[in-house]
């Protein structure tokens, strides 16, 4: 009988261990658990605050372009606009200027002094334009 009691005195304590075992695991596991639950939600703020922090970033980015692409269209606009009255002006001056108006003042009795003056030709182009005018001037009046 005595060795009854002390088979079930054994088996009583194997199984209190085996169960105080089960429990601390649990309480193991449980605390693991916690501490895992603590550690995600640090993790997920830390990551909502990035995310918040690359989403202002992208507005300011997105901000930033679409200001730059306005002024780029604005200075397209301006330097087409200055295109248009360029090309205007180039179409309405004659080619050469200088050329018609020392064609003018010549008809009108210009020297070679007055052309450098009044045109900003050398004494070179003058005397050249004069010769021109009196030599077209005698061959028309051969030709009639």
């Amino acid at each position: 009988m005595v060795e009854n009691m002390l088979d079930s005195l054994l088996a009583l304590q194997a199984n209190q261990v085996a169960l105080l075992l089960v429990s601390a695991c649990s309480v193991l596991a449980l605390f693991m658990t916690i501490y895992n639950g603590r550690v995600l939600v640090k993790q997920n703020r830390q990551q909502l605050l990035r995310n918040r922090r690359l989403q202002e970033d992208m507005r300011a980015l997105s901000k930033s372009a679409i200001g730059m692409g306005q002024k780029v269209l604005s200075t397209e606009r301006k330097l087409a606009d200055v295109l248009k009255k360029q090309t205007s002006i180039l179409n309405t001056q004659p080619e050469h200027p200088s050329y018609d108006q020392a064609d003018s003042l010549i008809a009108m009795g210009a020297s070679e002094d007055d052309l450098v003056n009044t045109c900003g030709f050398s004494r070179g182009e003058a005397e050249l334009l004069l010769s021109l005018k009196r030599h077209a001037h005698t061959a028309s009046a051969h030709v009639h």
